[in-house]
């Protein structure tokens, strides 16, 4: 069991400290090859597009196992892939728009399917001792506690090292999460696995509860102001530098952390994930409206706190929900179907955001714009509410309520 928390939290933890690169790149991309804040949506569109085929990586590591097993080599194989492309992405002499693109991307299929597996792994021991929720705070622990570093990392790289510096960095932290796939505990596949997996998959298809959590997690992330068109809000607007923008993130990842502990501590001993979701919505929409005081350095970082605390929480409840859904067999692609929807909606929203910034921007004041983008993404949360009685009470999950009383089972 020590091997397990070992597995997640490195894993987690490294993830979150390969986000040193975003705020480094953000500028990359603004002041060396003079993107409007639309272009840059783009850019990082087409960069995270691997985040939204999750699922492709969750069939391969659920049906096709490598001698028997299907987690560790999957992990191994995409570790080393996104290590070897932050090490070319070191080596380049100019940082052409098409060659960042292309080394982006294969970083970002490492990521993705390291955290393939691990959520995988989450889901199959996690189902088996009723402590989905509590793995999962666990990895948000690490993960935030890891953005406490690379915020304000990021704005001191910004400001201070060369962008090949940032890539090894990136670099030594893939090596890391290979390094953690020594701990990966899984049982040996059965040779009809594939097709025990392929049943599940399709029952959860048939299943109108799986459109309706993934509908309420699309309108739950939908938020255009965050992301691109923040970072230009921040930026350009407010005139805010590198080391305090990236010590909001930081502050966020600070507050994230004690909010993924928080979570983890009361769910099922205080309230339920159905009631964390339902406080999703009841208190996450109209705390969203709070992004309407976001004028100054100030509220800016007072902001940060409270949405890296709750943010972070409710997320997890959402996340909770959609770990106990997943059928056997077939943990990793029902699993990472569920999070490819966040990733749809974030890139969705970051997307229509930087657009919608750039087009604002000629017709209302940046204040006005900023407030209007904020709206949009209150009144998505707020549109998940009718979907509440289809998400909870439903058969077919694991429970609703974390059990400490169960055996991990590790094999």
């Amino acid at each position: 069991m020590d091997t397990l928390w070992l597995f997640f939290g490195l894993n987690y933890f490294a993830q979150g400290m390969g986000g040193l690169v975003f705020e480094p790149l953000s500028y990359l991309l603004k002041d060396r090859l003079h993107l409007s804040a639309g272009q840059s949506s783009v850019f990082v569109f087409w960069m995270t597009l691997p985040f939204l085929v999750k699922p492709l990586f969750g069939l391969a590591t659920d049906l096709l196992p490598v001698r028997g097993r299907r987690r560790r080599p999957y992990l191994a194989a995409v570790c080393a892939l996104s290590m070897i492309a932050w090490l070319a992405l070191a080596g380049l002499r100019s940082y052409g728009y098409a060659a960042l693109l292309g080394l982006m991307i294969l970083t970002n299929v490492g990521l993705v399917g390291s955290d393939v597996v691990c959520d995988a792994v989450m889901v199959e021991q996690g189902q088996a001792c009723g402590k989905t929720g509590l793995f999962q705070a666990v990895q948000l622990t690490a993960l935030y506690a890891a953005l406490v570093l690379s915020g304000v990392g990021g704005g001191w790289l910004s400001a201070h090292a060369s962008m090949r510096s940032v890539f090894l960095i990136s670099a030594f932290f893939s090596a890391l999460v290979l390094l953690s796939s020594r701990w990966t505990r899984e049982p040996k596949a059965q040779p009809s696995a594939w097709r025990a997996g392929g049943r599940a998959l399709l029952d959860l298809a048939r299943g109108r509860r799986f459109w309706a959590v993934s509908a309420f997690i699309f309108l739950w992330s939908f938020y255009p102001f965050l992301g691109t068109a923040q970072f230009y809000y921040q930026a350009d607007a407010l005139k805010l530098s590198p080391i305090f923008i990236g010590l909001t993130t930081t502050l966020a990842g600070a507050a994230g952390a004690l909010g993924a502990a928080f979570y983890g501590r009361t769910v099922g001993r205080r309230w339920s994930t159905d009631e964390w979701t339902r406080a999703a919505v009841w208190l996450g929409a109209p705390m969203s409206l709070l992004y309407l005081a976001y004028r100054g350095p100030g509220t800016v970082a007072a902001v940060s706190v409270v949405f890296g605390f709750a943010g972070v929480a409710f997320r997890l409840g959402l996340m909770d929900l959609a770990a106990q859904s997943c059928p056997a067999g077939a943990e990793a692609t029902a699993f990472a179907a569920y999070m490819a929807v966040f990733d749809l909606s974030a890139a969705a929203s970051n997307t229509l955001g930087g657009k919608a910034w750039d087009w604002l921007l000629l017709r209302l004041p940046a204040y006005d714009a900023m407030a209007l983008l904020a709206l949009v993404g209150t009144a998505a949360t707020a549109a998940c509410w009718p979907l509440l009685p289809a998400v909870l009470g439903a058969p077919g999950r694991a429970g609703s309520r974390q059990s400490d009383l169960a055996p991990a089972v590790v094999t």
